[in-house]
């Protein structure tokens, strides 16, 4: 049995990311967090992007644990911000504010943006590492428009207000089924897997 150490403390993306690898069917892996090292430091995630910072994670946590780590850096950028909150998106709203108040915040410096204006992108960065400090990246991006009011209750971070204009609906309004298909995450998870299989478990 092997282990994927999944570099954060955040329960909805290590939900989001063991589901996405488990069907797969990644052959036998224990998927872990950081959970069991309350000791552990994380690292200043001082990249300026996006890649940088799910590097630095990566390898500080596999370098910790001894294990295999799969790390990700994700979040939105919106053209009419010009390219914010980007790196800054889980603290847009400052230190320790939620998604309800990052989503107030995005709503109040789009008021007045019309709606052809209002175009954005989930963004995710995906570094795999190893104990040696071997690593590999990969990238995906899923576009979307910015609504002017959140809908759906799935999900978190961005997705209520986050539409998908292929599907009719917001990130929010998907099923966990759904949104494994489609987000950000999910689709560079789906080209992290060549990497997966081919260098940290072989």
């Amino acid at each position: 049995m092997r282990t994927l150490l999944i570099a954060t403390t955040n329960p909805n993306k290590v939900r989001e990311i063991a589901a996405k690898l488990k069907g797969f069917g990644l052959p036998d892996t224990v998927f872990t967090d950081l959970t069991p090292y309350p000791a552990y430091t994380p690292p200043k995630e001082d990249g300026a992007t996006f890649a940088k910072n799910a590097r630095i994670k990566a390898l500080a946590a596999a370098a910790m644990s001894g294990h295999a780590v799969l790390a990700d850096d994700s979040g939105l950028t919106v053209a009419a911000l010009g390219g914010a909150p980007g790196i800054y998106s889980a603290r847009y709203a400052g230190a320790g504010h939620d998604d309800a108040a990052n989503n107030a915040k995005l709503l109040k410096e789009l008021e007045g943006v019309p709606h052809k204006d209002r175009k954005a992108a989930f963004c995710c960065a995906i570094a795999l590492a190893l104990p040696c400090g071997s690593i590999w990246q990969t990238e995906a991006q899923t576009e979307g428009i910015i609504l002017t009011a959140p809908r759906g209750s799935g999900g978190f971070g961005y997705d209520p207000l986050f539409y998908l204009p292929a599907y009719g609906c917001s990130m929010a309004e998907l099923s966990p089924q759904e949104k494994n298909r489609v987000s950000h995450r999910a689709l560079a998870l789906e080209n992290a897997l060549p990497l997966i299989m081919n260098n940290l478990f072989t």
